[in-house]
């Protein structure tokens, strides 16, 4: 039913069909936690966040350190997905900080943007003031936005593990995916920088790659059978990332990266 009437929307009134599109990419779905991934969060120091009229609940591992690095999750993940990574950063002396973005995980289910979660990633930056990041997936995207706006804190370490390279890869995969008119994806892209108070033609990593001097060193993991992003996105991002290198791994795909043996070597490696 809703399909046949966004399809209707689309044709005859593409204004109200890209609102319908819009109100979908707000309204990120709960993935259910693996047994690893809840054993890890229960292992953490859990606070509440208070942030935009609900709660956000943040995780913890270490106590202080002398460094600090931050897990930032993709749209429609959660802190549990670093499960596999917690006790390797561990035992480099790191303190560890993620959350459960707005709308996504255990925090308060209501409508998000990458806006939003990029301001809470910015807000928690300068709380915490982080000399290392490892986001996966959109993670990235949130991730470079908030380092861009906190120039006085220097990374000495990001680790991407896949990455989109512009944020319109998003809007043409849902609308894509929604089957909807370049008309009404014209519309969503205006909603989208209405939203943000941001140019559509600046939401990419050639854009903020530009931007963080402070970003010391970078390395992009992804897998060359990741049917969610591209390998396409990540060879481009690399390009747009000077400080980059870019490893290239296969038959780990998306999701299941996260937790494999290959990811847990480089982060032995590289963290």
């Amino acid at each position: 039913m809703q399909n046949n009437m966004l399809k209707v929307l689309d044709l005859f009134f593409p204004s109200l069909a890209a609102k319908k599109v819009h109100q979908i990419m707000s309204s990120p779905h709960s993935r259910k936690l693996k047994k690893f991934e809840e054993k890890a969060l229960a292992s953490a120091e859990m606070v509440e966040v208070n942030f935009r009229n609900s709660i956000v609940k943040t995780y913890t591992w270490g106590g202080e350190q002398e460094k600090t690095v931050f897990l930032i999750h993709g749209w429609e993940g959660h802190a549990g997905n670093f499960g596999a990574l917690i006790e390797i950063l561990l035992s480099k002396g790191y303190s560890i900080v993620s959350f459960d973005a707005p709308s996504h995980g255990k925090s308060t289910k209501r409508k998000t943007s990458m806006f939003e979660f990029s301001e809470f990633v910015s807000m928690m930056m300068s709380k915490y003031r982080p000399s290392a990041f490892i986001s996966h997936s959109f993670g990235s995207v949130t991730s470079i936005r908030a380092m861009s706006e906190n120039l006085s804190i220097d990374i000495e370490k990001w680790l991407l593990i896949t990455t989109p390279n512009d944020f319109k890869d998003r809007v043409n995969e849902i609308s894509d995916f929604l089957g909807v008119s370049d008309n009404t994806k014209s519309k969503l892209i205006k909603l989208l920088e209405k939203e943000g108070g941001t140019p559509f033609s600046t939401m990419n990593m050639k854009y903020f790659g530009k931007r963080i001097p402070n970003v010391k060193d970078a390395l992009i993991v992804h897998s060359v059978d990741d049917i969610v992003l591209s390998i396409d996105y990540a060879r481009a991002a690399h390009k747009e990332l000077p400080m980059s290198r870019l490893i290239e791994v296969e038959k780990v795909g998306h999701f299941n990266i996260l937790w494999s043996d290959k990811l847990k070597s480089v982060v032995e490696d590289y963290m």
